[in-house]
This record gives C-alpha cells, structure tokens and sequence, in this order.
C-alpha cells in the first residue's frame, strides 16, 4: 500500500493557533503519500506563515461556508482517494493508509473508522464510534451522522459524480 495516495483539504480561516499540529500529523503520515492543499479564506493571523514553513500548497477560497473552502480544494486533487481535515483536527500516523486499504480491500466508495476526541492540550476525552455498515444507510437517512469527517475518506469520482459538498449548508453538508 505505500505507493497508495490521498489528497487532503485542510479549509481555514485564521487557522494559526492549531494548524502547526494539523499539518504535523498530516506530514507525519506513513505507508502512503498525501497531496496537501491548505485552503484559504483570506486569514489575517499567521496562516500563511505557517503553510509556508511546511511548504505546504495553499489557495485561496473566497468567504462562505466551510464547505467552498473544502471543494475548492478537493476539485483540484488528483488523486483517487480524498479527504478533508479541518485546521484544529490531527490523525494518527497510520489513519490514511489503514483506511485506503480497508476502502480498497471493500472496494468501497467510503472508508471511516472512529474517532478520539482530544482537548487542546491533547489529553485524550473519549472516543466517537462510527456506526457498522449494516446501520450506516438507514442513520444517514434519518438525518443521523454516522461517522465524523476527521475519520473518513472517500472516492474523487463519487465525489465529483454528487457535485461536491452542498455549499449552502455551514455544518454537515
């Protein structure tokens, strides 16, 4: 699975206070390589400087909702597998590889798996459980979010196939 990649959105707007730590355990992926991209929304604080210094891509995403933010990035990778991780999230070294292979192994269009919430000092808090399988059509239909975003990852051409994120949505599109 190393020569596997994914491309991984990370929207901001004034992201400085927590981008560091994000874009440190994007970069401390193993088994897999990732395409970065940093999108922007105009942010006043040290963003820019800090996408700099990991010689990470950024672009800029006009103001709106998150979700512009994250299609403007994710309509430029070029990769099969895609994902977004917001400015105050982390994976684990493993998270990408581990679920590109499941996803491959299922030949599925979505892999996720749970997801350990942490404070901002990084203390462990408890852990979301993602729903089985068997569930997760039936929760999704009920409104219910089954996985967190931080978790999974999905197929570019479902991706494209759908349109994208709903961008007139601010949370869960």
């Amino acid at each position: 699975m190393a020569n596997a990649q994914i491309g991984v959105v990370v929207p901001t707007l004034n992201g400085a206070a927590t981008l560091d730590w994000t874009l440190c355990s994007l970069r401390n992926q193993r088994d897999i390589t990732l395409k970065i991209i940093v999108a922007d929304s105009g942010s006043q604080d040290r963003t820019l400087d800090i996408c700099k210094r990991w010689e990470v891509e950024t672009i800029y995403a006009p103001p709106g909702t998150m979700y512009r933010a994250v299609n403007e990035g994710l309509r430029r990778m070029e990769t099969e597998w895609i994902t977004y991780l917001n400015s105050d999230d982390i994976v684990y070294p493993l998270s990408y590889s581990r679920l590109v292979a499941h996803g491959e192994r299922e030949n599925a269009s979505v892999s996720y798996g749970d997801n350990d919430l942490i404070d901002l000092e990084g203390k462990f808090l408890f852990t979301l459980r993602a729903a089985s399988p068997a569930r997760l059509q039936r929760l999704l239909r009920g409104g219910v979010l089954a996985m967190t975003q931080a978790a999974a990852i999905f197929r570019a051409a479902d991706f494209e196939q759908v349109g994208g994120f709903d961008e007139r949505y601010r949370h869960v599109a």
